[in-house]
């Protein structure tokens, strides 16, 4: 006959019995093997509670104190404080079975291995809270520490901050290098952030390419300014990476200080993240942008504003203006440039709110046909007053110069409008090299076959302007106005200018200087025989009568004097 004891013993779960006094009275091999005992033992040899395993003891306590409190327990997790094996874990069905008189005679128990149940369950809640490549706490943790962070300021007197990070072209990174090179740029990001913070402050990847930091009592304003140059110095460091020297890390923040405003954890992340997108439209690298109450504003009237472009079936409210472009040695009129105006309730609104609104909503490309459209009909008009061929600038949107269809529709608007190409000067950004390229380049070359000729805006001012130089057909230079704000008190300024214009003229482009505003400035540019000047220390924007007049005393009086 087989043995009941070979039986209980084949089971991977542990069975028991024990009085309320700790003495066993049967237990099979599981049992044994959990508790750390032999599991050869004869229950006769095993003596009192005191000679027993320490497991045993600790577990019969915890079981007996339930099971008495509540009369059978049911699925009770608990560690198991083995000695050999203190990570292991038990899930334990108990009941007391009474004497006579009702009194507890025996305790039986059920336990079933869970250690490499638990030990999923962490690896499955590491997976949800944290960043699989980069270790730190992932934007659920992170919210998760921030609402905590909340919570506590309203109970002590603590202060906290957010600082939001969003790296730059990491897209393009890893377009040229690979994934693999753009992974080890944010772990390198990663150990960056947390070596310039302190323990108590929490770093956590909030996005594919954002980063976030919540800092526990930064020592108020100067405190917080401290840790910001310090990753700000850190960043600008340069690093290598497989063996690539990268000069610095490419990136915007936004700050939120102090949050005591604030009860949702998702509204700090939210506002945080919009002090970070405001940071980037300044176009300068590591520039950093604290949230405020009428950034808030702005958003909500640029959101508005995107509303009505986005059903905007019409060009009503639009108009085009033209500042000119001059030739400072004889304040000669060399060109102008045709600008997009929008009045919306009856309120101008700036090109930098609607310009890039209009681009996200794919409004961009009806704005752009009606500002050459409109630019090209002036054109005609001054041509046949006046009988000049005068060149006008107009700024192209990469969502424009990327269409297939972009060429065919200027060759149509210039049928039309009678004029001829090389009468425009398309003016293009880097940011065509964020699009497709190579779309952008062939679209520039079937322009160029209709006379159309190109100007690179904002020159000086991208990562790679040099290059960009011996990829594209370029006839013009926009030296940005950023070289000339403070060229009276900056030597630093006049000494990269000058250069620039060296460069620009050697290289036989057409060299166009914006933003001169005063005649302090024009005298600092040196030998202007060599420049063009775009500015308001000439004019400002022209409407379509103020440039009629301009035209006029410009060209009226050779006609006066040929007739």
């Amino acid at each position: 006959m087989l043995d009941t004891r070979e039986i209980f013993d084949g089971f991977n779960e542990g069975f028991a019995c024990w009085t309320p006094e700790r003495r066993l009275v049967q237990a099979n091999a599981a049992f044994l093997h959990m508790m750390g005992l032999k599991t050869g033992t004869p229950f006769s040899a095993i003596d009192d509670a005191g000679a027993l395993s320490f497991a045993f003891s600790e577990i019969s306590d915890a079981l007996m104190q339930q099971v008495e409190a509540q009369g059978v327990i049911s699925n009770f997790e608990c560690r198991l404080p083995h000695a050999a094996d203190p990570l292991r874990w038990i899930k334990a069905d108990v009941r007391r079975i009474p004497d006579a008189d009702g009194k507890t005679r025996y305790y039986v128990a059920y336990l079933t291995d869970i250690t490499s149940l638990k030990f999923k369950e962490a690896e499955l809640s590491h997976l949800a809270f944290f960043d699989s490549l980069t270790g730190l706490p992932n934007r659920s943790l992170f919210i998760n520490k921030v609402g905590a962070a909340l919570h506590a300021a309203k109970r002590y007197p603590e202060q906290y901050a957010v600082i939001s990070l969003d790296m730059d072209a990491l897209y393009n990174i890893n377009q040229h290098y690979g994934r693999d090179f753009g992974d080890m740029l944010l772990r390198h990001t990663a150990a960056t952030l947390v070596a310039c913070c302190r323990e108590t402050d929490t770093v956590g990847r909030t996005g594919s390419d954002e980063f976030s930091v919540l800092l526990r009592d930064p020592e108020g304003g100067p405190g917080l300014i401290r840790i910001i140059k310090r990753i700000r110095a850190k960043f600008e460091t340069p690093f290598t990476v497989w063996d690539k020297q990268l000069g610095a890390i490419s990136a915007h923040f936004g700050v939120i200080f102090p949050l005591s405003e604030y009860n949702h954890a998702e509204s700090v992340l939210r506002d945080v993240g919009l002090a970070t997108s405001m940071a980037k439209t300044t176009g300068n690298s590591l520039s950093c942008k604290f949230f405020s109450k009428k950034m808030m504003e702005k958003t909500r009237k640029e959101l508005s504003l995107a509303v009505v472009l986005q059903k905007k079936h019409d060009l009503k409210g639009f108009s085009v203006v033209y500042q000119p472009i001059m030739r400072p040695a004889d304040s000669g009129l060399y060109a102008f440039e045709a600008l997009a105006r929008w009045s919306h309730q009856g309120k101008a609104v700036s090109p930098s709110i609607f310009i890039p609104i209009a681009e996200k909503t794919g409004f961009i490309k009806s704005l752009g046909q009606f500002v050459l459209e409109t630019a090209c009909r002036q054109l005609r008009r001054w041509r046949n007053e006046y009988g000049t061929d005068i060149c006008m600038h107009i700024n192209v949107s990469p969502h424009q110069l990327v269409a297939h269809d972009f060429p065919d529709s200027v060759r149509d608007t210039l049928y039309r409008t009678g004029i001829e190409g090389a009468q425009l000067f398309f003016e293009v950004t880097e940011s065509i090299f964020l699009r497709d390229f190579a779309k952008a380049l062939h679209n520039i070359n079937r322009l160029r076959q209709q006379g159309v000729r190109f100007c690179l805006d904002d020159f000086g001012t991208g990562y790679s302007s040099l290059s960009y130089l011996k990829l594209l057909p370029l006839d013009a230079l926009k030296i940005d106005r950023s070289f000339v704000q403070d060229l009276e008190k900056d030597a630093i300024s006049r000494v990269l200018l000058r250069h620039i214009i060296t460069l620009g003229t050697d290289l036989g482009y057409t060299l166009v200087v914006e933003g001169v505003e005063r005649q302090t400035q024009l005298a600092l540019l040196g030998d202007i025989d060599r420049l063009l000047i775009q500015g308001f220390y000439f004019y400002k924007p022209l409407g379509s009568y103020a440039a009629d007049a301009l035209m006029g005393e410009e060209y009226g009086e050779a006609i006066s004097r040929r007739e």
